[in-house]
């Protein structure tokens, strides 16, 4: 369908449709609780919120990187480094990966290692 082929009932119905409270997935409102919980610097809080989608959904981009993220805020290195390693070597080109991944080898004191991938970042950034 065109835009041009939709009548005006169907664009009111689609804005009284779309003012409607709508449902949020479980999984989407944890995903979110979590983001909360880390931009209130309460990474623990986020972790509870991550743990079940880390159970179920193992996988899952979003839930592996922002539970990396909750694992380095909350200095818990080798678990952030469990999960940055694994983004990094599912995708190579994530460079958020990339920098939490040197920075947490940092952190472990692997500066050599670390060097690598933050050097990575900086010479693509330029």
């Amino acid at each position: 369908m065109r835009h041009d082929d939709i009548t005006d009932d169907q664009l009111a119905a689609f804005i009284d449709a779309a003012s409607r409270e709508r449902q949020v997935p479980e999984e989407t409102q944890r995903l979110r609780d979590a983001e909360e919980m880390l931009a209130l610097k309460d990474p623990h809080a986020a972790l509870k919120f991550l743990e079940p989608l880390l159970r179920d959904h193992p996988d899952h981009p979003d839930v592996v990187l922002l539970a990396a993220r909750a694992y380095f805020k909350s200095a818990q290195l080798n678990k952030a480094l469990a999960l940055s390693e694994r983004m990094v070597e599912t995708n190579p080109a994530d460079f958020y990966a990339r920098r939490l991944l040197g920075r947490t080898l940092q952190r472990l004191g692997r500066a050599d290692e670390a060097r690598g991938h933050l050097r990575l970042i900086d010479e693509i950034a330029e």
